[in-house]
């Protein structure tokens, strides 16, 4: 498996009066955006490397339950990191395996799309 994930991330619109806390909290009162009851996303693909592994450690197999846990950290980071953009993280993806279905061998690797059809409108990737 690629060391890499999706993120994806959805656009949100400020849905109520700020908290009374919000100058001291940065609190903001969001709900998803939509466009003809769809959510607008947009997919950001992130590259991972094993820092130990660099520094001479062994090397740790990349997993899915690796990639999960990996996605988690890094949406949170990302919601963090741009508290100015209206945009926030909504899910995570891994990559998917192309399968030989006459021999059961995985052959290559997908990165998964931006989401469910009937209910996300994906921009292009591009850059928050």
């Amino acid at each position: 498996m690629p060391a890499a994930v999706v993120l994806i991330v959805c656009k949100t619109v400020i849905a109520g009066p700020p908290d009374q806390n919000a100058p001291y909290t940065g609190y903001e009162n969001r709900e998803w955006a939509t466009e003809h009851s769809m959510m607008v996303c947009r997919r950001q693909e992130v590259q991972l490397f094993d820092q130990a592994e660099s520094l001479g450690a062994a090397a740790q197999p990349f997993n899915l339950q690796r990639c999960q846990r990996s996605g988690i950290m890094l949406g949170t980071q990302w919601d963090a990191g741009h508290r100015g953009s209206s945009y926030r993280f909504w899910r995570v993806a891994c990559p998917v395996p192309i399968v030989d279905t006459r021999t059961g061998d995985i052959i290559s690797w997908k990165m998964p799309e931006c989401g469910h059809r009937d209910t996300v409108r994906c921009e292009v990737d591009a850059e928050i």
